[in-house]
């Protein structure tokens, strides 16, 4: 079984492969993701495959440490997802909030992750962030 979601013109689409409905989604506190109402959600050792439909609409975006990518949708304003690139390998965390079972999640966090620096970041998103994550356009 597997988690659905899409931003909110269904141009990006993600298939989670995760049953586990009792994450505690992460909302991070920086000025972009409090903006767009974000809150994260991953499981390490699991995976999630995106489908952009157009891909003229798919926005890339990079904040704070330019290290991770944020992936809007360019016609109805959602981050979806964001990735990183660790030696070679995506991984990834998805906004809760496109998730089509996004009410049985707990209630997100407060968290703040600006003191870490870039390293501690990308050891964090290697332990806990979702792998492999694969990404195609139609």
């Amino acid at each position: 079984m597997s988690l659905h979601g899409s931003c909110s013109c269904q141009n990006i689409e993600v298939i989670w492969h995760n049953v586990d409905l009792s994450l505690v989604p992460r909302a991070c506190q920086c000025d972009y993701c409090q903006a767009k109402s974000a809150a994260y959600v991953t499981k390490s050792a699991t995976r999630f495959e995106v489908v952009i439909h157009h891909k003229n609409l798919h926005q890339q975006i990079k904040h704070g440490s330019q290290t991770a990518v944020f992936h809007e949708c360019a016609h109805c304003k959602d981050i979806v997802f964001v990735t990183v690139s660790i030696d070679g390998e995506i991984y990834g965390a998805l906004n809760a909030n496109i998730m089509d079972k996004s009410l049985e999640f707990a209630e997100p966090v407060m968290m703040d992750f600006s003191g870490q620096s870039a390293q501690e970041k990308l050891h964090r998103w290697r332990q806990n962030w979702c792998y492999p994550v694969s990404i195609r356009h139609d």
